[in-house]
């Protein structure tokens, strides 16, 4: 690990992507369309060449897919690799004002747009950028920032993240840091969980956003969260066998049960008017609180 060296590989400007891109499109010997003035002339100009088909992309596309690539040129050219096969695979169908023959092939705007959403490449949800935007939402939603929280939802939805997966994180969200300072929260991401669950995509997105919103507005709390990591923190540095439970709040279904003490001097709550003295914890951890990590 010593001779390791760390390379950190900083995003590309747009314009170094685009060079890129043109390198790729001259090489496979696509023609650029700027204007549909040009776009009529170079048609008629390869009609003469026979039964040969012609592709040609327009400049918007090729601008169009360097902004969206966000600086990774691998994801420029993949992604003009699969508007390409897409058009070759369904050459048929134009989405341009002209009317062109079945010898030419048009990539517009919205082919590279359909092509990076189908395959998911403007959001990684196997890579990095996945783990990033849901901490970027959880962070909003902590802070009480209901525009970010849209924002980081959003570019999750709309780049093929799983609603789901985004429902289990507000599920978690509810109790880890809104707690008992808002006791709906709960219910209300349990809810979108099953509302995403019977609806689906794109119908659910609503849903999320309305969950996004009401949490990033809620009163936090991390009270509960911090009280259970203390009680773990506790089990894992015990030393030694853990305290057996006391007997008089073991359960004594047989005879030989209550014989050895099961249940013994257990005052059953519900039989008085008052909450009554009694001790819950093991003797050695008698008068913890895990809410304040003191001893009373």
């Amino acid at each position: 690990m010593s001779r390791c060296r760390v390379i950190v590989l900083e995003k590309l400007s747009v314009e170094a992507v685009e060079a890129i891109l043109m390198r790729a499109i001259k090489s496979l010997g696509i023609q650029v369309l700027s204007q549909d003035e040009e776009l009529t002339s170079s048609m008629n100009a390869n009609n003469s060449k026979g039964s040969e088909l012609c592709v040609f992309i327009e400049r918007r596309a090729i601008n169009t897919l360097a902004y969206l690539c966000d600086g990774d040129a691998r994801t420029g050219l993949n992604g003009l690799q699969m508007a390409v096969q897409s058009r070759l695979t369904n050459p048929s169908h134009q989405s341009n004002i002209h009317e062109y023959s079945a010898k030419q092939v048009v990539i517009t705007e919205d082919h590279v747009k359909e092509g990076l959403q189908r395959s998911h490449i403007l959001y990684d949800r196997a890579g990095e950028e996945h783990y990033n935007c849901i901490s970027a939402l959880h962070k909003s939603m902590r802070g009480s920032d209901e525009n970010a929280s849209l924002y980081w939802l959003a570019r999750m939805l709309e780049g093929g993240e799983d609603p789901l997966y985004v429902a289990r994180r507000l599920v978690r969200f509810a109790s880890e840091d809104i707690g008992l300072a808002d006791p709906l929260a709960l219910p209300q991401a349990v809810a979108a969980y099953q509302g995403c669950h019977f609806i689906g995509m794109p119908e659910c997105e609503v849903l999320l956003a309305q969950c996004v919103v009401y949490f990033a507005r809620a009163p936090k709390s991390i009270e509960v969260y911090s009280a259970y990591s203390n009680v773990k923190m506790c089990l894992r540095d015990h030393q030694g066998p853990l305290p057996p439970v006391p007997l008089h709040l073991r359960n004594a279904p047989t005879k030989l049960m209550k014989n050895l003490g099961y249940g013994k001097d257990y005052k059953y709550n519900p039989m008085y008017k008052n909450p009554v003295e009694q001790e819950y914890l093991p003797e050695e951890l008698k008068g913890i609180d895990f809410f304040t990590r003191s001893k009373i």
